[in-house]
């Protein structure tokens, strides 16, 4: 996927939200750590832009590529699976891929989100080693619905 392709939907000092057209979904990127609050108004700003890209799309994905993202604070995982995940849901979100994280302790933040997550039910979430096979999926699954 062509960078130039993208559309930047907003942007912090070290986290994007872009929509991909071709998938279409909205990627989120990102390096290095947040604090809680900084962490979650990213997050609903992201609700925001699911409401609207659903709107103008139909359906979309959401993936979120955290190989170079440091290690999320506990709460702010059970935070996304208890408030964030039934909220996107709800805006109509169905599916979230993963890039899995280059280090380990934050694949370890990543697993538990995501096995928290199935256990809570609703998303269907699957985790890649690049951006490329998690558009592939999201493709598919989105042609499914």
């Amino acid at each position: 996927m062509e960078r130039n392709k993208l559309i930047r939907l907003h942007a912090v000092e070290n986290r994007t939200f872009d929509f991909d057209p071709s998938v279409p979904c909205i990627l989120s990127e990102g390096s290095g750590f947040m604090t809680s609050p900084e962490f979650r108004t990213f997050m609903e700003r992201g609700l925001e832009l699911i409401h609207e890209k659903i709107a103008e799309a139909g359906k979309i994905g959401w993936l979120v590529d955290t190989r170079f993202v440091e290690v999320f604070e506990p709460q702010d995982t059970q935070w996304i699976v208890e408030y964030w995940n039934p909220k996107a849901y709800e805006a109509g979100l169905r599916y979230i891929a993963f890039v899995m994280p280059e280090n380990v302790f934050t694949e370890m933040n990543v697993t538990e989100y995501i096995d928290l997550s199935q256990e809570a039910g609703g998303l269907a979430l699957n985790h890649f080693k690049d951006q490329e096979s998690a558009r592939a999926w999201l493709r598919e699954v989105l042609t499914r619905v």
